[in-house]
Order: structure tokens, then C-alpha cells, then sequence
């Protein structure tokens, strides 16, 4: 009983049960990264191997570690400072100690060593498992870890411990005696009474403390002080609390300035830690002054900034790069104007111009055998970079299979997200090889171009800068930009792409109209009125709305935005066409909405809320070219190449309490691809009726995982194993069997 008794009362229970009771949010923080490194939380994301794995310069190894272990020792450390300014007072004994701060923060240490030791046990195992790498580097990379917790703690705690000070520095004669109940360091906070200490009625009893050499030592009483100088103690070691935090934000922005160098771009797992760190800082710094009202000031902090950027202040919102945004030369966005943009004179132009697009593309593919050639459409799922990765291997492979007419054939390729990057990459080495260049299409080299880290550059401008006003500018085109995550999402995927991204909108209009690559249609979705906005070099009004359509054609909606057209006055031609393609992937919260130069303003963001795989764009070009398709061409062959499940397992509702049951509809919103994906089943049947029978092929190339434990997380970083099994799926027997299907109907023996 009396070690049971001996451990309640000493310093390191205390202090964690005074977290639990009086620190909760700090604690969740704790949690809330816990779960993300094993992967409880974020794993669709694959946030956990961000953070086990971290990347530096493009590789995992020891100065990778040793940057996230600095910034998980720097989270450490302002955890103990953020927990010294709101409970140090409670402990009144600890300004009678030499280095308090040292001991305070070794009783402080259950919490960050279980997380540590945790860290290192799922680091050591995911690297063994996912990364598939050798022991001797796992070691290694802990040792880079250990090191830079290790220097980041020392460097902090020598520098507290040489300026914080204890009470024998303030001791001065003529000493008097306290009042009870004396206010001390901030409203609402005051030190135990000296009646209370000596009576024991303090309800943060301390008996004992541990030393920095690992000793239980019995606490002194502090009594015979005067609480006066304990307040200048305490003052004074919060006053370097807050020195040290002041200095980490302003080295932090500072980062944000050299975003463009990747020596600067830190690891996501320390990105993480550091934006944990700021979280932790901002509540101890609002609970420190406020006390019993920082919820309330918090909540009001936070109506005040949002009411404070309504007006673009210290807001900067994300641009398409190359438009012209000046606010003299707003477009005007309204149904009206819409309406004019499909004019059946546009749309007639637009037609006439696209049925010469597809003369050459019959020409080039028609032979006194086959003079009816079959037309390929390549429909790409979203889904981060494994529908990058995948849609870049399957069409290579399936392209290599078919001697080259897979490309050859293809007239258009739609589609949403990361899908339409590996298929946009792949169309610039094949045009690349059509003008002379010294690259092949069936390189398998390209394949892990696609496959390199793209959110570790995105994470650190979070953290870096987003998170602050961005204040870097660049040029594109003719205007100047700010440089966020956006800008560096781009960059990133252009040095990842061997520069093959550098093109404007325009770059494209020529080798299409030559029906030298196939056209491409981006479709990022706008959110304020859930309309496509479709982005291509020719003029796509006829996609804008179904036409053709007699009296219903007066009840028919447009539902898209032929951008080049709206955008005329803007400069569209001069689109960064990277810019096009992060409008088509902008994942929610790690990637920025588009900003529009509208009037009113409108967003963009990810295509795949509208069509996340592609089809439903696709059969509008087959309705709208039905009559020239069915007398050109043998019929259409639909391709799709999707990383999501064609049938889902079916889930339960058997256990569901009463708070499930109130998210249904969170549930049901989630189902969304789901419901496209029954909805153009339904628009292909109908398709197949209209050109006829035996007109029309569905060919899908499903990424499956050969084990599913290894499947790819959606996410802009992908791990070795998952790597690996993407590649590996393409030789599944059911992909096999698409293949050997579209061999046949495109007559390839």
C-alpha cells in the first residue's frame, strides 16, 4: 500500500492526471497522431507511411529520419512548455528547484516516451514490410531519428537551462509574509495558499519528484517563501517558454520564402509534427491568458479571421496559372451567358471542326483491309497516385500489346484526378515520339516518373506557408502569382515528369487538330454550381449540354462551361496546362480550390464529384458524333482504366446506435462514385442502343490488389510495396482476359 501510495503522489502520475482532467484537447493531440502513424486514421491518405517513412530530396534514409526526429523533439518540447505555462502553478515546489523546467520535463515524459516507443516499433516494422528494406538501413534510419530528437531536446533544454532560474535567485532580505489567496502570472490563476500547503489541502499533493539523474527525491515544502518571489519565478520561466515558441513560428515562416529549393522542403512527417506543435502552442497560449473563457475566445478568434479574409485580406486564393485576374476584366458568369456560349452557331463551328479532327483520325488509321477502324475512347479513373501509376502501366502495356494501336486508335481520353495525370503524361511521350524525339512510349522508365513523392512538397507549403500569408511571387504567362501549395504541387510534378508539363493549353491545339494524339478533355468540377468546366484547346461547346433534341431541347440544362470560350478575354489559351490538371485533382484539404476570374466568383475543384471515371464525357462526344461515327468508323470501343472496385461487399446495418444513425446521410454522400457508377451503366446501355447493335465494346482494366494487404492508399505518395503491387496487378488473369479482348476487337493477332 505504501508503494502504491508513494507512486499516486509522485510528480509524473500527478502531472498525467492533471492532462487528463484538466488538458484534454492536448491529450487528443497525442491521439489524434498516434492513430495517424499506425494507421487507424488517414490510411486512405496514406498519411501513415508519411510519417514511418519519411522522404527528403526523394529518398528515405538517415538525414530524412534525422529531420523528423528534430521536429518530433521539437513537438516534445513544446508540449513541456505549453504544459509548464498552464501547470506550474499548481506545483509551487518547483521554483524552489534548481533547473526547474529540466525536472519539470522529465515528470512530463510518460505521454511523448509511449508515443516514442510506439513510433519506433511500427517505424522498424513498416519499413521491414512496406519498404522492403534491408536491417541494417532500418537501423540506420532509427539512429538518424534518435539523433535529431536528441539534438533538437539538447539544444532547447541547455539554452532553458542556462536562463531559466530558481527561487535563489530572486532572494532578497526583508522578507514578508503573503496575503492568502494572492492572484499570480495570469487572470484566474493564483499559487496555493501557505494555510493550504501547510495543511496539505492542495489537491495536486506531490511526495516526490524525479531528479535528471533518474532518482525519486521527497518534495520541500515551500512555505517559508514568499509567493511574490515564487510569481517572479515562474514569470520568468514562462517568459522563455514563449521566446522559444515565438522563435520556432518565425523559423518556420521563414521556410515558406525558399519553397522552391528542396533543401528546404522538409519531410511530411515532420510537417506534421510541426503543425502539431503550432496547434499545441495556440491552445496553451489562448488557455494560459484566458483560462475558464478560451473556448469562447477561441471560437471567436476564429469568426474574426474568417470574417477578416471574407474581404481578401490576408486570403490569398488559389489561381488557374497564365489567366489574366485583374478586376477590370471579370468575366460574367450567369445562365444567360452560359446559354451564349452553346449558341447553335457555336456549336455548329465547334462540330464542323472537331469532324475534321476525326478525318484525320480515320485517315491515319483506315487500310484497304480495315477501312472501318474501330474509335477508342479511354475513360481514367481518379484516385490519387495509384491511379496515376496504374492508368500509366496499363496503357503501356496494353499500347505494347496491341502493336500500338491502343494510341493510334484512341480519339479521346477523359477523366478525373490522378487517372488523367498517368494518361496526360503518357500522351506527351507519345507526341513527344511522333515530332522525332528520342523516347519511346513503351519506356518502362516513364512508369515510376508517375510513381515519385508529390505530397511531400505539398505539406510543407501547407506548413510552411499556406498556413500564413503567402508572400513568394513567380511569373506565368504574362501575370505574376503567389507561390502556395498549388504552385509547388506543379513544380514538383513537372521535375518529377522530366519537364514534360511545361506547356501552355495552347501547345496541344495543333498536334490534335493533326490527329496526332488524341484529344483530351479536363473536367474539373465548379463548385458553386456542380457544372463541368471542360478545358481543352478546341472548342467543345457541342459537350456544354445535350443537343439535338427537338422540343426537349428547351428542358435541358447546360451542365458545362467550354472554358477556352468563357475564359477568351482571360487569356486562356496561355493556361499553364499543369494548372488544368491540378484543377482535375484537387483533393479536398491538400490541395487549394481554383479560384475563377468570374463575375460572381466561382471555384474549381477535383472532377471526380461529377464524373470520377470518366464515361459520362465520353458518351456525350459518342451521341453528339453518332451519325459520322456509325457511317465512318466499325463502332466504338469504350476503355476504362479504373483503381476503384466495379462491385463493392455489401455492408451491415445490423449494429447501429443512435449517433451512426444520425450520420446516415454523411454516409449516403459518401456513396457518391457508387451512384455514378450505376448511373453510366444505365447511360452506356442506352448508348449501345443508339449506335446499334454489336456497335459498341466496354473494356475495363480494374486495378485489384494480388494480396490485399498490399493495396495502395489514395494518396500523393505511394510506398514501395504498393509500388510493386500496381504493377503487378496488370498481369492478373482478369486484366489478361481485358486484354486479350482488346486485342481482338482491335484486330491485333
Amino acid at each position: 500500500m505504501t508503494t502504491m501510495r508513494l507512486l499516486y503522489y509522485s510528480f509524473p502520475m500527478r502531472l498525467l492526471a492533471l492532462h487528463f482532467r484538466n488538458h484534454l484537447l492536448l491529450i487528443v493531440l497525442w491521439v489524434v497522431l498516434a492513430l495517424l502513424m499506425t494507421g487507424h486514421i488517414g490510411r486512405f491518405f496514406g498519411m501513415h507511411y508519411l510519417m514511418l517513412t519519411p522522404e527528403y530530396r526523394g529518398q528515405v534514409n538517415f538525414w530524412s529520419f534525422f529531420i523528423t526526429g528534430a521536429a518530433f523533439g521539437a513537438f516534445v518540447m513544446i508540449w513541456n512548455l505549453t504544459t509548464y505555462l498552464l501547470s506550474a502553478n499548481r506545483f509551487p515546489f518547483l521554483a524552489t528547484l534548481s533547473a526547474p523546467f529540466t525536472k519539470f520535463s522529465l515528470n512530463n515524459s510518460l505521454i511523448p516516451l509511449a508515443f516514442f516507443a510506439t513510433y519506433l516499433v511500427a517505424s522498424t516494422r513498416f519499413q521491414w514490410y512496406d519498404e522492403l528494406t534491408q536491417t541494417h538501413e532500418i537501423a540506420w534510419n532509427i539512429a538518424g531519428f534518435l539523433a535529431g530528437a536528441f539534438a533538437l531536446v539538447s539544444v532547447l533544454a541547455l539554452y532553458l537551462y542556462f536562463t531559466n532560474k530558481d527561487i535563489g535567485a530572486f532572494l532578497r532580505p526583508g522578507e514578508f509574509v503573503p496575503r492568502p489567496g494572492s492572484k499570480l502570472l495570469a487572470p484566474g490563476q493564483r499559487l496555493p495558499t501557505i494555510w493550504e500547503i501547510r495543511e496539505g489541502a492542495t489537491r495536486w499533493r506531490v511526495d516526490t519528484y524525479i531528479t535528471e539523474r533518474l532518482r525519486a527525491r521527497r518534495v520541500r515544502s515551500v512555505a517559508h517563501y514568499n509567493p511574490r518571489m515564487l510569481t517572479q519565478v515562474f514569470r520568468q520561466n514562462h517568459s522563455n517558454a514563449v521566446v522559444v515558441q515565438v522563435v520556432m513560428l518565425l523559423m518556420l515562416m521563414a521556410q515558406g520564402a525558399f519553397m522552391d529549393s528542396e533543401w528546404v522542403r522538409i519531410p511530411t512527417g515532420a510537417t506534421v509534427f510541426i503543425l502539431s506543435s503550432m496547434v499545441m502552442s495556440m491552445f496553451g497560449a489562448i488557455t494560459f491568458w484566458f483560462r475558464q473563457w478560451g473556448t469562447l475566445v477561441f471560437i471567436g478568434l476564429l469568426l474574426a479571421v474568417n470574417y477578416i479574409t471574407s474581404f481578401g485580406l490576408f486570403n490569398y486564393r488559389n489561381r488557374a496559372y497564365g489567366l489574366d485576374y485583374s478586376e477590370k476584366n471579370r468575366v460574367e458568369y450567369s445562365y444567360s451567358a452560359l446559354e451564349e456560349l452553346c449558341s447553335q452557331e457555336h456549336i455548329r463551328r465547334d462540330k464542323a471542326s472537331t469532324e475534321r479532327i476525326l478525318s484525320k483520325w480515320l485517315a491515319k488509321n483506315r487500310t484497304p483491309a480495315n477501312p472501318k477502324p474501330k474509335m477508342v475512347f479511354l475513360c481514367v479513373s481518379g484516385g490519387g497516385m495509384r491511379s496515376s501509376l496504374w492508368t500509366m502501366q496499363t496503357l503501356q502495356q496494353a499500347d505494347r500489346a496491341t502493336g500500338g494501336k491502343l494510341l493510334r486508335q484512341t480519339a479521346l481520353i477523359t477523366g478525373a484526378s490522378g487517372g488523367m495525370l498517368g494518361a496526360a503524361y503518357l500522351r506527351e511521350i507519345y507526341l513527344q515520339q511522333q515530332e522525332g524525339a528520342d523516347v519511346s512510349v513503351h519506356d518502362t522508365t516513364f512508369v515510376h516518373d508517375v510513381g515519385k513523392d508529390l505530397l511531400n512538397p505539398v505539406t510543407f507549403a501547407i506548413v510552411a506557408n499556406d498556413l500564413f500569408y503567402p508572400i513568394s511571387t513567380f511569373q506565368s504567362g504574362d501575370f505574376t502569382y503567389r507561390k502556395d501549395r498549388g504552385y509547388l504541387f506543379e513544380n514538383q510534378l513537372n521535375e518529377n515528369c522530366r519537364g514534360y508539363f511545361s506547356k501552355r493549353l495552347a501547345d496541344y491545339r495543333r498536334p490534335e487538330r493533326d490527329a496526332a494524339i488524341p484529344m483530351m478533355v479536363v473536367s474539373p468540377y465548379i463548385l458553386n454550381d456542380a457544372r463541368r468546366l471542360l478545358i481543352s484547346p478546341q472548342g467543345v461547346s457541342y459537350l456544354m449540354k445535350p443537343h439535338d433534341l427537338g422540343r426537349l431541347a428547351a428542358q435541358v440544362e447546360v451542365d458545362g462551361v467550354d472554358f477556352s470560350k468563357l475564359f477568351a478575354q482571360q487569356q486562356a489559351d496561355s493556361l499553364a496546362f499543369s494548372s488544368a490538371l491540378r484543377m482535375n485533382c484537387t483533393y479536398p484539404l491538400i490541395l487549394p480550390n481554383v479560384w475563377l476570374p468570374t463575375q460572381p466568383s466561382t471555384e474549381a475543384m477535383d472532377a471526380g464529384f461529377r464524373d470520377n471515371y470518366g464515361i459520362a464525357l465520353a458518351a456525350r462526344f459518342v451521341h453528339t458524333f453518332r451519325d459520322w461515327i456509325v457511317e465512318h468508323t466499325g463502332g466504338v470501343v469504350v476503355v476504362q482504366i479504373r483503381c476503384w472496385q466495379k462491385i463493392d461487399p455489401i455492408a451491415k446495418s445490423d449494429s447501429k446506435g443512435v449517433l451512426h444513425n444520425l450520420l446516415n446521410p454523411v454516409s449516403a454522400a459518401a456513396k457518391i462514385t457508387s451512384v455514378q457508377d450505376y448511373e453510366q451503366d444505365n447511360t452506356l446501355a442506352l448508348l449501345d442502343d443508339l449506335l446499334g447493335k454489336n456497335k459498341l465494346e466496354v473494356i475495363r482494366f480494374l486495378y485489384r490488389p494480388v494480396r490485399k494487404e498490399d493495396e495502395a492508399s489514395m494518396s500523393l505518395h505511394l510506398s514501395e510495396r504498393e509500388k510493386r503491387d500496381l504493377l503487378r496487378a496488370f498481369h492478373a488473369p482478369e486484366n489478361q482476359a481485358s486484354l486479350a479482348a482488346l486485342k481482338q476487337v482491335l484486330g491485333v493477332r
